[in-house]
């Protein structure tokens, strides 16, 4: 049964997992960024991997936003050998269309590469087909993970699937010191495709004790399978659209400086810290709840439950993206300067972050918006938006990339999700009637004008400390940014408590009684 003590402390492990997966994919990057910096070869395996991890995050998404609702409707009743038959239907038909995608990218590898980075030349071509081969089998295991995580979320438990990412990253840091030295960029390859595998694995156990027994079906006539493909095929074609505009961008950036996709992927890494670490934690168990709701057909939680949401994520990624945007160059400098990452590396990287730091908050609505349509089992809506947004997205790179260059693809982002989460929030409201707009308005402006004032005195803070300490070591950079984010924190914190706004006294009443929950004292 879904409570607000288990959405509370669904929230805290999936914060706390998720946390940990982000600190350990960022020493990833850094480890990559240490071994490989911004090169072609780096350029070659991100390339190289934006066709399997686009296609495959694509399905993952759309089989959890149809899996979750349908199997959460079997589990109310308490129909567990359907919830079965479900789930094991579902893999066994992903699991043969992927056999077929897989060996199909592996022979036409070479064709891939000239669609997808034509600006690639001499050697970066081979060598990216090589990493194709290589790691296009991820493909199946990334996408079943969407059939694990729905599994395991609809039954109350998010930890593993949380520490997924986490999983990968520790296989991936593995090969890159020890397979890297010998093979190269190849074993960073090779490395990846072992560590999706492993984050896969992993979860079969915990689904069989969470009462999951696969049977080798397809049950394609199953009314619940019927109603999760009619739900899943519009979601996965709208996911498909940010991996489409990934390989636009990584194709694009193929004609700009050398080094530029990995620059671009980087920046977007920072930005994913605190997106992936907060926007998860409200979303992952807001979704099984809203659903409940929705299935109850009690419409004043769900809109509550979402207006919520949007305002606890708004509190918190205003000020982060008034922080990445001031301390955008500490910030690279202390996580990837090093190695083979030079301080010239540091210039375009922090370039983009500035810009792909604007997104925090319309990605954060737009998924919370999308997840209050999947919860009303309605995935037309989003789909058509999500369609006309690439399009958009997709002309402005084109527009931006000439006047701006890799900073005009962060920037296309940026506005195209602004349009997309504006456009969600008008036909969700005409869904579940006013989502209290003139409140939400009243907030933000509040929240903007705090992380405006709380990003321009980081911005002197950090330039005041490092004049004051070696910025050319470790330590010194510690102390520029763990400084400046301390004290843009009491900055931003005071502008709040002056301004008067409310919703900081409730987040901090929800992060209390969610720690109660937990510890069994509420």
């Amino acid at each position: 049964m879904i409570t607000g003590k288990s959405i509370a402390k669904g929230a805290l492990v999936v914060m706390a997992a998720t946390l940990l997966s982000r600190l350990f994919g960022f020493f990833r990057e850094m480890v990559i960024a240490n071994h490989f910096g911004l090169t072609w070869e780096t350029d070659a395996y991100l390339v190289a991997f934006a066709v399997p991890s686009g296609i495959a995050m694509a399905i993952s998404a759309g089989t959890s936003a149809g899996f979750i609702p349908v199997l959460n409707s079997y589990l109310v009743q308490d129909k567990r050998d359907d919830a079965n038959k479900i789930a094991s239907t579902l893999i066994n038909v992903l699991a043969v269309i992927l056999l077929l995608l897989v060996a199909a990218a592996m022979a036409y590898a070479p064709l891939l590469v000239k669609l997808l980075a034509p600006g690639f030349e001499g050697e970066s071509i081979p060598l990216t087909a090589e990493m194709i081969r290589i790691m296009f089998p991820a493909l199946i295991f990334v996408s079943l993970m969407g059939v694990a995580s729905g599994f395991l979320n609809s039954h109350q438990h998010f930890l593993f699937p949380a520490l997924g990412p986490m999983i990968t990253s520790v296989v991936i840091i593995a090969s890159a010191v020890i397979l890297g030295p010998v093979m190269g960029i190849r074993g960073l390859a090779v490395g990846t495709m072992a560590g999706f595998a492993c984050q896969f694995l992993l979860q079969v156990p915990v689904m069989y004790k969470k009462g999951f027994r696969y049977r080798l079906e397809f049950a394609l006539d199953h009314p619940g399978v019927v109603r999760v493909f009619k739900l899943m095929l519009p979601v996965l074609a709208a996911s498909m659209a940010p991996s489409l505009i990934l390989m636009v961008e990584r194709g694009l950036a193929s004609g700009l400086d050398t080094g530029s996709i990995s620059a671009l992927n980087y920046a977007f890494r920072l930005m994913q810290l605190p997106l992936g670490l907060f926007l998860m934690a409200v979303s992952v168990p807001l979704f099984p709840a809203l659903s409940a709701f929705a299935a109850q057909n009690r419409l004043d939680r769900l809109r509550e439950t979402l207006v919520k949401g949007v305002k606890v994520l708004s509190l918190i990624m205003l000020p982060a993206c008034a922080g990445l945007i001031a301390l955008s160059v500490p910030i690279v400098r202390l996580l990837f300067e090093r190695g083979a990452f030079d301080a010239g590396d540091t210039v375009p990287t922090a370039y983009a972050l500035s810009l792909y730091a604007l997104a925090l908050l319309p990605f954060s609505v737009r998924d919370i918006f999308r997840r209050g349509f999947y919860s009303l089992q309605n995935t037309l809506i989003p789909v058509i938006i999500t369609v006309v947004a690439f399009i958009l997205n997709v002309a402005l790179d084109f527009l931006l990339v000439r006047f701006m260059g890799l900073g005009g693809l962060a920037l296309g982002a940026v506005l195209t999700a602004l349009a997309e989460a504006a456009a969600l929030y008008i036909l969700l409201s005409g869904k579940l009637g006013e989502l209290q707009g003139k409140s939400l308005a009243v907030l933000l402006v509040k929240l903007a004008a705090a992380s405006a004032v709380m990003g321009v005195l980081t911005y002197f803070c950090s330039g005041i400390i490092g004049l004051r300490v070696d910025i050319t070591t470790g330590v010194g950079r510690m102390i520029q940014v763990g400084s400046s984010v301390v004290c843009g924190l009491l900055v931003y914190i005071a502008a709040l408590v002056i301004l008067k706004v409310p919703e900081i006294r409730e987040a901090m009443d929800i992060l209390r009684g969610m720690y109660k929950k937990v510890r069994g004292q509420a």
